[in-house]
């Protein structure tokens, strides 16, 4: 969501083209970007791990080698495509002075609605992102350096405003800061998966503008012109893979039979943990039946006699992720759980850092082109949204503090989730993944004059 790359400023153009005549930096520059343009539509489609240079290079029209005199591997050229999209983005928004105070909302919200004009460049922010929340990952440091830089800028230009009398006193703006950065990420991974299902700009001008409202020392919003209203939840796709858990049974099987069904079972865990591990390092694209089977102390056929193929071996992991979800129910589409229940999953995601790294690498990989759990990702988000918003219906009420929907507050309490846990996984010393989403729903709680009072010391 940042605007810019932090101590990563593209060099002088002058300087990347080498020596030769003022024409040929020119053709120079235009080649550079014409691969990084090329380079945006592989990661987007494939993300960084099952991108090739070779095809890049082919479809720019240049030699791996050329493509190489550029940008030197790989990683620089990713690297590059990184400091490309920032510079677009901050060109548009953040020159000149930073903003203060209800401002930086505002200019925020201009940078949601040109995401939207942008797609492929944010499905490959998106994946990348989520694909470096793995420690190894080319991009980890960079990521992990940029979320730090713009929480800093947004905490700064809070502070900002409340040293001019314009945001009230007391209020957390650290914490404040990372709230908002989780709200643009997590509406985002909404977004990409399927545009339609999600109205990105709409539910953030509603989150900025109650936001402001809560903080300001004389209650004003944005001052901007109501957003449209939201689309209405995608419909579950036809023929989505839904994991389905294992029916209870055994009555009548003899007892050998059961004793070599419970065997398969732990072998299959056993495999099923093993690709946690590996997909949560390399993506599903990334991600080897061969690295899966070495891990798991298999042979690759002796993998492929429980899970045939890669993708039923996906599917099957998906499967394991709902089963040991804290919050089953959630998923399930039985009894809609409480709020309560619903902040309590930041806690139990805390400590199992290697499932959400996982999922999170999952689920951001999946806005790619032809991915196999796309449809797995789209119908999953439309469940949950359904039922947060049954949910908190049913508990608050048609309205909720500032007048938000319990449609548009179940969006965000998942885009804080979502949005929180990369934030974690980029940096577990500096973030707090259940702080972060109990502040939020604490929120929902209040009536409209306490949202406006201070959320905590300022920290």
């Amino acid at each position: 969501m940042s605007t810019r790359t932090p101590r990563r400023a593209p060099e002088p153009a002058a300087r990347r083209s080498g020596p030769g005549s003022r024409g040929g930096y020119a053709v120079g520059d235009a080649r550079r970007r014409r691969i990084i343009e090329v380079a945006i539509g592989h990661f987007a489609d494939r993300g960084y791990h099952a991108s090739s240079l070779a095809r890049i290079a082919e479809e720019a029209g240049i030699t791996q080698a050329g493509v190489l005199h550029h940008f030197r591997s790989k990683e620089g050229l990713m690297l590059a495509v990184l400091g490309h999209r920032d510079e677009l983005a901050g060109e548009r928004e953040f020159r000149g002075e930073p903003p203060a105070g209800v401002e930086t909302l505002r200019r925020l919200l201009r940078l949601v609605e040109f995401n939207t004009t942008q797609p492929g460049l944010l499905r490959m922010f998106t994946t990348l992102a989520g694909e470096a929340a793995d420690p190894d990952h080319p991009a980890h440091a960079y990521f992990a350096e940029r979320y730090a830089w713009t929480a800093g800028q947004t905490e700064s230009s809070l502070r900002a405003g409340v040293a001019r009398g314009e945001l009230r006193e007391g209020i957390a703006c650290r914490e404040l800061a990372r709230e908002i950065i989780a709200v643009m990420d997590g509406l985002q991974i909404q977004w990409c998966l399927r545009p339609g299902s999600v109205d990105m700009v709409a539910q953030f001008a509603a989150y900025a503008d109650r936001l402001a409202r809560s903080i300001t020392v004389d209650g004003s919003g944005l001052d901007a012109p109501a957003a449209p209203g939201e689309e209405p939840p995608a419909a579950a796709p036809a023929g989505a893979a839904r994991p389905q858990g294992r029916a209870a049974g055994g009555r009548g099987v003899p007892a050998d039979e059961r004793a070599a069904d419970e065997r398969s079972r732990g072998r299959r865990e056993e495999i099923l943990l093993a690709a946690l591990d590996v997909f949560a390092e390399r993506g599903f694209r990334g991600a080897s039946l061969a690295a899966v089977a070495e891990r798991a102390g298999l042979s690759q056929q002796g993998l492929l006699h429980y899970f045939p193929s890669k993708e039923r071996l996906l599917i099957g992991m998906l499967d394991l992720r709902e089963r040991i979800d804290a919050l089953r129910l959630l998923a399930d589409g039985t009894a809609p759980p409480r709020l309560e229940q619903i902040t309590q999953l930041a806690e139990y995601n805390a400590g199992r850092p290697g499932v959400v790294q996982a999922f999170t690498v999952l689920s951001a990989e999946s806005v790619t082109e032809d991915h196999p759990a796309r449809e797995y990702f789209v119908e999953r988000y439309a469940r949950m949204r359904e039922r947060v918003e049954e949910s908190l219906r049913a508990e608050l009420g048609d309205r909720l503090p500032g007048g938000l929907s319990p449609r548009d507050a179940a969006a965000l309490l998942l885009a804080v989730q979502d949005g929180a846990q990369l934030q974690w996984l980029l940096d577990p010393d500096e973030v707090d993944l259940p702080g972060l989403v109990a502040a939020f729903a604490r929120l929902l709680r209040e009536d409209d004059a306490r949202s406006r009072a201070p959320r905590n010391p300022c920290a």
